[in-house]
């Protein structure tokens, strides 16, 4: 319940703080040899993600806060957003897809999380009392941060009612951006026939309501677009894919 009312009432340099604060632990936890993973950047790559960002995105999406979309060199098959309107892709997700409407997909979901704030909420309640109560008191990206658990916001677990709302959002960025949101439905069968139903590394697209029901959803709110066209050319889902190179 405390952390539900900070998310509502936590200023937005909070929570991009929190958001970079986590997504450096994320980074320390998952590399290797004392040393952390990569960011992935190329200036062709950097670019065709900005695009996408740009023609997804449409005319805004009314945060307090700029949206950051970045990959990081790891070879799990997953993406999830962070407090501060942060989207992070692991390379592994791109290597996965077959197209970037897939990816433009995902990035649309994540995007509902966001706006919803619930990768804040899940922060807050990961953090526990004492971490909420160290935000209270200003301290957004300190001792707090290190009561995180990185697992719970690499593979969140958001409620039901929460991710058929992010579904919803996504596939109306989706439409109104003529991009063919059944695309996102077919990398959820991808995960579903590689994975199973909420099970496994990419659990955080597989959480209520269930994957074929959400396969299904996005692939009838692809049916009835009259056209649509890739949201990035050839050339620039090659350069984005190649990224981590």
């Amino acid at each position: 319940v405390m952390a539900d009312q900070m998310a509502r009432v936590l200023p937005p340099s909070g929570e991009e703080a929190l958001g970079d604060a986590t997504l450096d632990q994320i980074q320390v936890a998952l590399g290797s040899d004392f040393s952390p993973v990569n960011f992935c950047e190329t200036p062709e790559g950097t670019a065709a993600m900005d695009l996408m960002l740009e023609r997804v995105s449409g005319d805004g999406l009314n945060l307090p806060y700029p949206v950051t979309v970045s990959v990081l060199d790891h070879p799990m098959v997953n993406a999830f957003a962070l407090p501060g309107g942060q989207v992070v892709f692991f390379r592994g997700m791109l290597e996965t897809a077959e197209n970037p409407d897939e990816i433009a997909g995902v990035l649309a979901h994540e995007f509902g999380l966001v706006a919803a704030r619930d990768p804040t909420r899940i922060a807050l309640r990961s953090a526990g009392s004492l971490g909420v109560l160290g935000l209270l008191f200003g301290d957004f990206a300190g001792g707090a941060v290190v009561l995180f658990l990185v697992e719970q916001m690499i593979q969140a677990d958001y409620s039901r009612e929460a991710e058929a709302a992010a579904d919803a959002y996504g596939i109306t960025l989706l439409q109104d951006a003529d991009v063919d949101p059944g695309a996102l439905g077919d990398l959820f069968q991808k995960l579903l026939d590689e994975f199973g139903d909420a099970t496994g590394i990419a659990a955080h697209f597989m959480s209520h309501p269930a994957l074929g029901d959400r396969i299904e959803n996005a692939r009838a709110a692809g049916a009835g677009l009259a056209r649509t066209r890739q949201v990035i050319s050839d050339d620039d889902w090659t350069a984005l894919r190649a990224i981590c190179d």
